[in-house]
């Protein structure tokens, strides 16, 4: 593919060119192992972090730390301006001018919005009734700017797929954070000692990001580049922008209706912790695999890219489906084994946020198709229409408790749901009944993890050994449910599985 208003200078623009022998899905299943292997450890470290913080901080400061994180999550939003995103869909190789002028753009808005954060704390804090602990706000700057530096770097190992290398960075930075933050905490700090942490491994991943990639920092601005580049990449921002308002606009409206430091904050920030660390996690690195292999598809032709969306929706809510279902019925046994009595009001809305998690697959499975053929506005206009509703929707109900803002994400993901799954069809020339056969596998797992692990649920009191319990007896109830409706997906997933025990 050509790549519009393209310059050439000293060094070439090379254009990839994917080859009809390719096998993308083996490239893309070895790019989500390493990945998994990565962010995997990154979540359970993060996790981990924070389970080690609540035996040393209180349940108000918990919900500090929730705050404190909730504008690092908008950070990154407001970094990603789409550039990496163009440098992926545009499928070039090396460090190009397009490259140079992505970087420089990114660079200037991480230097504003680390100005922004820095003398918008006040503020910040404030908006979470947090007023006392305003400087460490302040600190979530410097982490701005690292990210800033990081955004090009990192798009280019997610454009030339090398996820082995993004596993070992995501790996090396989340040990150090751990690491750092138990030291910390040990010491005596309280909640700057996750936000630290947080900051250094930070740097730290942006020196081995640098180093791998060899990149040539080079500030250089085209009118006309920046333009073509910010055409793709501005659609991509506002679908990000959207969909973080739609993901986390409820800590937003909890942290300034019931405050950020109240223990409600802290038990709703708790109830994401499963949730967040496996869907979301699994999520996450499956869409950072999905973009670089739907555009390479793409290049293959529409049957090619049919054929990976279906495969995609089909694993993803395989996946989805029965880990939900399970991580709800084990809520109760995690949250009493883990913490402690105090955060039980976490219970139930991890219960509600696993199951509307589950969801959540259905959108991963399609959002990259907008941008891998060139129409990221497809995504926009989507979030665009669902964004009001459950931001309104949160608004409606906080003053009812957490319980009530947990139970939205579950009402409004149903129909949004069924709507991307029939604009994904229309996009790519798949049919409803073959999104459903998609679908199959993930809904037969999901029964039969309800059937074997349901009864111990309600009639075993809790625990750890009733929490292990659960969990397999939903692992046995997902595999006989995906024999017992969906025997071509276990014969095709029980091929995989041995010949990976066999490597």
């Amino acid at each position: 593919m050509t790549v519009s208003g393209a310059t050439k200078g000293d060094e070439q623009t090379v254009v990839a060119e994917a080859t009809p022998g390719q096998d993308l899905t083996t490239k893309a299943a070895r790019g989500f192992l390493w990945m998994l292997i990565g962010l995997g450890v990154l979540q359970i470290s993060t996790f981990a972090t924070f389970v080690v913080a609540g035996h040393f901080l209180t349940r108000e400061e918990v919900g500090l730390v929730g705050a404190l994180l909730t504008v690092v999550f908008w950070v990154d939003v407001l970094l990603d301006l789409g550039m990496g995103a163009s440098l992926v869909y545009e499928q070039e190789s090396g460090q190009s001018d397009r490259v140079k002028v992505a970087f420089t753009v990114n660079t200037a808005a991480a230097v504003v919005v680390s100005l922004f954060v820095l003398l918008g704390a006040p503020a910040i804090a404030g908006f979470f009734q947090a007023e006392s602990d305003v400087n460490l706000f302040r600190l979530i700057a410097l982490l701005v700017l690292g990210k800033g530096l990081n955004q090009i770097p990192g798009a280019l190992l997610r454009r030339d797929m090398r996820f082995k290398v993004s596993a070992f960075v995501d790996l090396t930075r989340s040990l150090g954070r751990v690491t750092l933050a138990v030291i910390l905490l040990s010491s005596g700090w309280k909640a700057e000692a996750l936000i630290v942490s947080v900051v250094i491994s930070e740097w730290v991943g942006v020196v081995l990001t640098w180093s791998f990639t060899r990149f040539r920092p080079a500030l250089r601005f085209d009118r006309l580049i920046a333009a073509s580049m910010l055409k793709f990449g501005a659609a991509v921002f506002g679908t990000r922008l959207l969909g973080m308002l739609w993901s986390n606009g409820d800590y937003l409206i909890i942290g300034n209706r019931l405050g950020g430091k109240s223990k409600a904050y802290g038990d709703y920030y708790t109830a994401f912790r499963l949730p967040e660390l496996v869907l979301g996690g699994v999520y996450n690195i499956f869409s950072g695999i999905a973009f670089p292999m739907y555009s390479a598809a793409r290049e293959l032709g529409p049957e090619k890219l049919r054929g990976a969306a279906l495969k995609s929706l089909r694993l993803l809510c395989l996946f989805g489906f029965s880990a939900g279902a399970g991580m709800s019925l084990i809520a109760r046994d995690f949250i009493l084994t883990v913490w402690d009595d105090n955060a039980r009001g976490a219970i139930m809305p991890m219960q509600i946020l696993c199951a509307s998690g589950a969801l959540v697959a259905i959108g991963y499975a399609s959002g990259d198709i907008f941008n891998a053929i060139g129409k990221p506005r497809l995504g926009l206009y989507l979030n665009m229409a669902g964004t009001p509703i459950i931001m309104g929707a949160f608004l409606a109900v906080v003053s009812r408790g957490i319980v009530a803002v947990a139970l939205v994400h579950f009402c409004v993901l149903v129909p949004y749901s069924l709507v991307r799954i029939e604009v994904a069809n229309r996009l790519i020339g798949t049919t409803w009944a073959e999104s459903l056969r998609a679908l199959r596998p993930g809904v037969c797992a999901m029964l039969g993890v309800l059937a074997c692990a349901l009864p111990l649920r309600l009639l075993v009191g809790h625990g750890f050994l009733t929490g292990v319990s659960i969990a397999a007896a939903g692992l046995v109830g997902a595999i006989a449910g995906l024999a017992i409706g969906d025997r071509g997906t276990f014969s095709e997933l029980s091929t995989l599985a041995r010949q990976g025990i066999g490597r």
